[in-house]
């Protein structure tokens, strides 16, 4: 199933909310979000804009090609009773895949805590323990 959380995106040009695949192995340096092209045009992030960068990843089977913008993305999880403060993020832009993903950094910024993947139960790290947050279903941007 995998754990996945609503999210509010906002950029300079555009806001929108959809759940996110929360990827551990999504290992970045930074917080980045992966972004469907669909979504990247809701937020205004496509077509890119100047200084934007075509990078090469690491992926299961190989390497892929995303653009990696030039503008910054601010992230925050929305749940029923709290939301996270917005946290920057590095927006990649993919043609290739069909949902949100976080990575590993920024999923740690966000403090979200994976307590059963297969199952999708996740909590806050400063929840209390014997919280469990069920996964979002997934929302697939094509």
């Amino acid at each position: 199933m995998g754990v996945r959380v609503r999210v509010r995106i906002k950029s300079s040009r555009g806001e929108a909310e959809t759940p996110a695949l929360v990827n551990t192995g999504f290992e970045t340096e930074q917080p980045e979000i992966l972004l469907p092209v669909k979504l990247a045009e809701e937020l205004g992030l496509y077509p890119p804009k100047r200084g934007s960068m075509l990078q090469e990843y690491s992926a299961v089977g190989g390497t892929t090609l995303l653009i990696k913008s030039s503008e910054s993305a601010y992230v925050q999880v929305m749940v029923e009773d709290r939301g996270t403060d917005l946290t920057e993020a590095v927006p990649l832009i993919s043609d290739k895949e069909n949902e949100a993903l976080i990575s590993d950094k920024l999923a740690s910024r966000l403090k979200i805590s994976i307590d059963d993947p297969a199952e999708g139960i996740w909590r806050f790290r400063d929840d209390p323990p014997i919280k469990k947050r069920t996964s979002e279903p997934p929302k697939y941007w094509t």
